[in-house]
């Protein structure tokens, strides 16, 4: 191709200019497209690895500085750690590590940014999680360290960034790094604000999850373009009682009361009929079809409402706050972590025992107190309802109390997760509570279904 080949960086996208030969030859390795706005051609900013593999010429649109490597300090790796190190390097730096919660995969993405040393960015989803990584990479990196999010706005040598931050961001920042870490990346397989990942121009990317999607899938074969290929995968019975704790599941059934039990029924009967009428006429009717179906009349509308409060009745009834409380005052010298469907549940479940709550609306100052209380022990238990899922490091916490559940098996896993980091003689307890004969018990038969075929150590 020659000279006649230039990329720059312009709004998340990559402004490609040349000779009509050289653009004709570059088409077979990139998807450009025509823009009649600007009378050029464009390509996804993640393509940019590929153009400057198809040999174009000019400077990468990338920041060609290296990180200084007195600056890393390299981590101490498992084996299988290393493994998965050594997995992702033979991919040419591209790929996802697929590794149970608990096992350590920020450690691998610290090796991989100590083997990389370039200006990197990683991308977490939730606030609660950026200064955790903040903190784990100052242990290693004595460099600068940039947080976007949560009221922070400054860049590093290493920046950390939320996924909503990014979203807002990338289409300006996008051409700042040239690695790109991206913690839970499982959340962008469904293609929802993907386009933070299409707007960075960083060759080497390394995905983080311990619940990637199935094979065949969508979203994995977008994980793919977007990331790298699953370049590492290690369930989670190959390390429990070695590198994980020992782990007991309780399953604990309790029964709705006479009233709660009558204003289930009650509510949820005319969503029932209704479903069943649809499935007469559309037997293969998934769930969106039947929300989208019933939210067309004003009796759909109703049952639908019946159908959200029944889910709420069998989430969280009086039997389940009742044996919360028992458990709490049965491991009140442990830490324990308790989850729930939705936040009203946590608040209701934290002030029944009064205990600290996070939440998506807790106060930054207000959210690391708490944490820092929980880590140090001066406090013994945390409820939540999603933020705290995914990412959360307390290697003390022993025991969790699942209370309730909205997002599946997934959902589950890394909840079960979160007490299972190693400590010395350490097992783990998670307690998982069910409403029987509703659709929480229906709900939580499936998850168990899926996580036995995920990993036959949860059986």
């Amino acid at each position: 191709m020659g000279s006649s080949i230039s990329v720059r960086f312009d709004g998340g996208t990559l402004c490609v200019e040349g000779a009509p030969a050289a653009i004709d030859a570059l088409r077979v390795h990139v998807d450009l497209k025509w823009d009649p706005r600007t009378l050029g051609y464009r390509a996804p900013a993640y393509e940019a690895a590929a153009i400057v593999d198809a040999r174009t010429v000019g400077p990468p649109p990338w920041p060609a500085e290296d990180v200084p490597a007195g600056a890393w300090r390299a981590p101490e790796l498992r084996p299988y750690q290393s493994d998965a190190l050594t997995a992702w390097r033979a991919f040419a730096g591209r790929g996802v590590v697929v590794l149970p919660t608990g096992a350590g995969k920020t450690r691998v993405a610290l090796a991989a940014l100590h083997a990389t040393r370039a200006p990197a960015l990683i991308l977490c989803p939730t606030r609660a999680l950026l200064e955790q990584w903040r903190r784990e990479l100052a242990t290693y990196f004595s460099g600068p360290i940039g947080v976007v999010g949560d009221g922070q706005m400054s860049f590093g040598a290493i920046t950390i960034m939320t996924f909503e931050s990014a979203y807002r961001r990338m289409d300006t920042l996008g051409d700042r790094f040239r690695m790109l870490v991206v913690d839970e990346v499982h959340n962008f397989g469904g293609g929802g604000r993907s386009e933070c990942l299409e707007m960075c121009t960083a060759p080497f990317r390394l995905g983080l999850t311990a619940t990637a999607p199935p094979v065949g899938s969508a979203a994995l074969a977008r994980l793919d373009r977007l990331v790298g290929p699953v370049v590492c995968d290690i369930g989670l019975g190959e390390l429990l009682g070695t590198h994980l704790s020992e782990l007991t599941i309780v399953r604990l059934p309790v029964e709705l009361s006479a009233e709660e039990a009558e204003e289930y029924h009650r509510e949820y009967t005319p969503f029932t009929r209704l479903r069943a009428d649809l499935m007469k006429s559309a037997p293969g009717a998934d769930w969106q079809t039947l929300v989208h179906v019933l939210s067309k009349s004003a009796a759909g509308r109703d049952a639908l409402r019946g159908f959200r409060r029944a889910v709420a009745i069998s989430s969280l009834p009086a039997a389940k706050r009742a044996r919360a409380r028992n458990l709490l005052a049965l491991h009140r010298g442990d830490t324990s972590l308790l989850f729930t469907a939705s936040t009203d549940d946590a608040y209701t479940v934290a002030k029944e025992n009064l205990i600290p709550v996070i939440t998506a609306e807790t106060a930054r100052r207000e959210r690391e107190r708490v944490l820092s209380g929980f880590r140090e022990g001066t406090l013994r238990s945390l409820v939540s309802a999603r933020v705290l899922n995914e990412g959360f490091d307390v290697p003390e916490a022993r025991i969790a109390i699942l209370l309730g559940a909205a997002m599946g098996a997934r959902e589950q896993l890394q909840r079960i997760g979160r007490v299972l980091r190693k400590a010395p003689d350490k097992r783990a307890v998670v307690y998982e509570l069910f409403t029987r004969g509703t659709v929480d018990d229906r709900r939580a038969q499936s998850r168990r279904r899926q996580l036995a075929t995920r990993c036959a150590a949860l059986r």
